[in-house]
């Protein structure tokens, strides 16, 4: 592939970095899905939710077990 004089070399590397980035959101994502309690098919919608829209949904996912976790940390420490 021959340099482009037009874009900085930094360009391509800032955009490779970013796609990384991403890729690692995504199965970040996926590998804290398949570790949650979450049952099947829910599991599955947000599957195809992280993988069709992977950035969007890696977060919602991602903020949707944060909350989801302290909420269920609260209900424990209530229980006892």
């Amino acid at each position: 592939m021959s340099e482009n004089p037009l874009l900085p070399a930094w360009y391509d590397v800032a955009w490779s970095a970013l796609v990384l980035v991403f890729l690692c959101l995504a199965v970040w994502s996926l590998v804290t899905l398949a570790r949650s309690r979450v049952d099947g098919p829910t599991k599955l919608v947000w599957a195809v939710f992280i993988i069709v829209i992977p950035i969007l949904g890696s977060l919602v996912w991602l903020d949707y077990r944060r909350k989801n976790l302290a909420q269920r940390k609260h209900s424990e420490e209530s229980a006892q």
